[in-house]
């Protein structure tokens, strides 16, 4: 009987080559069911590969926004700097670190930042600010922040500075007032500067408005006590995503005491509602993906009921329950393919459409948008291997996954029983 038994399972188990052939025609056994089954897979798909697109644009958007405006991509400060922000806490010999980080792969500009608090005073008017003493030419080659000015003109020359809306509304001073500026010094000295107004941002953000005042670095320098030091060095690199990766190499060959911090470790804020807003999106797809995977074990279901008498034909030859679960298993892998098909199809020129175009944002949100919100006025796909790839591979799992969960049956199938069900 084992000789009858080896000798039936031959033949059957020879046309495993053909099996692709076979589990394509199966297939069409039923279009309308196959075509629901591939556009569910394609539905969710294409709707999960344009969400993460259009995410991944936004989030783009957000951090280009929160790094180019005046954060920078990687930021340099002395580590006890960064511990307690005390103003003698600098890096030394400035000039020769930037002209070196600017000659580093991956790193666009670098512009070197004095920051000192001191006691702003118009007339009898006095209030707390920021001096914050910058290389302008520098400064407009990282960020963007030394583009707006809502009056007059960015200070360029010693002795003119530029403060922002509200402080200059405390200190009631104009374009071309001038304002006295006391602090203390490096060394413990008494620092004092006189400038002109030449200017008044209006960023809409309350910290830098109330407190901030921008003057030359050297002027800056000279008046509390400092050589060729600056607090903090703010780089642009090519690839904004490529921000802990440079952060890394430069911190291999830094003088000692500096550090290197991408933007994630200088805005953890926008880091991690990033990360809060991509699980949220997560649970959604996942949502999506789990019921088409209940939609094709339903295919799957109703296949093996109707199929049954066939499957016990096929145990009767000798086909291993094995290779019937095989040819299952293709049939479902047919139907991924089908779905992403159609999901490249219709979904695809969407997405490259967003990804090079756009979707304007009206006129209104474009008005908001750049004004206060620093962003453009359309929001752009992003296109990666990232959106490309996880939901396909997700789906592909799930498809297999739901196939594979009632064709588990098979393996207890037993033919005489098969061949007599209706």
């Amino acid at each position: 009987m084992a000789e009858a038994v080896a000798a039936g399972d031959a033949p059957a188990d020879s046309a495993r080559p053909l099996m692709p052939a076979i589990a394509w025609r199966n297939l069409w056994r039923n279009r309308r069911r196959t075509w629901l089954s591939a556009g569910a897979v394609a539905f969710a798909v294409g709707l999960t590969g344009f969400a993460m697109s259009m995410q991944a644009g936004m989030y783009g958007t957000q951090i280009d926004s929160a790094t180019a405006f005046f954060a920078g991509h990687v930021q340099l400060k002395r580590q006890d700097y960064i511990d307690r922000s005390r103003f003698e806490h600098t890096i030394d010999d400035v000039t020769t670190l930037v002209r070196d980080l600017e000659s580093r792969p991956g790193v666009v500009a670098v512009a070197p930042r004095v920051e000192a608090f001191a006691l702003a005073s118009v007339d009898d008017r006095s209030f707390g600010a920021q001096v914050l003493g910058v290389d302008l030419e520098r400064e407009r080659r990282t960020v963007r922040f030394f583009n707006r000015v809502a009056e007059g003109r960015m200070a360029e020359q010693p002795g003119e500075v530029v403060v922002g809306s509200a402080l200059a509304r405390n200190l009631s001073v104009n374009v071309g007032g001038e304002v006295v500026v006391l602090g203390a010094g490096k060394e413990g000295g008494v620092a004092a500067m006189a400038a002109t107004v030449t200017g008044i941002f209006n960023t809409g953000m309350a910290d830098f408005d109330r407190s901030l005042m921008v003057a030359p670095m050297a002027a800056v320098q000279e008046a509390f006590g400092l050589g060729d030091e600056a607090h903090t060095l703010v780089a642009r690199i090519a690839d904004v995503d490529d921000s802990r990766e440079v952060a890394a190499a430069l911190n291999a060959d830094l003088p000692p005491g500096v550090v290197a911090r991408s933007w994630q470790a200088a805005l953890p804020e926008i880091s991690q509602a990033i990360e809060v807003d991509a699980l949220g999106g997560v649970l959604v797809y996942a949502i999506i993906m789990l019921v088409v995977a209940f939609s094709v074990v339903n295919t799957f279901i109703m296949t093996i009921f109707e199929r049954t008498q066939e499957f016990g034909m096929l145990r009767a030859i000798g086909m291993r329950p094995g290779t019937i679960m095989g040819m299952l298993q293709i049939e479902a892998f047919f139907i991924w393919l089908l779905g992403i098909g159609l999901a490249l199809a219709v979904a695809g020129p969407v997405v490259f459409w967003l990804s090079v175009q756009g979707f304007y944002l009206g006129e209104a949100m474009s008005e908001l948008a750049g004004q206060q919100l620093f962003l453009p006025d359309r929001l752009h796909a992003k296109v990666n291997a990232v959106v490309l790839l996880t939901s396909p591979l997700i789906m592909l799992a799930g498809v297999q996954i739901a196939a594979l969960i009632p064709s588990l049956r098979i393996r207890r199938l037993r033919a005489v029983l098969a061949l007599r069900a209706e």
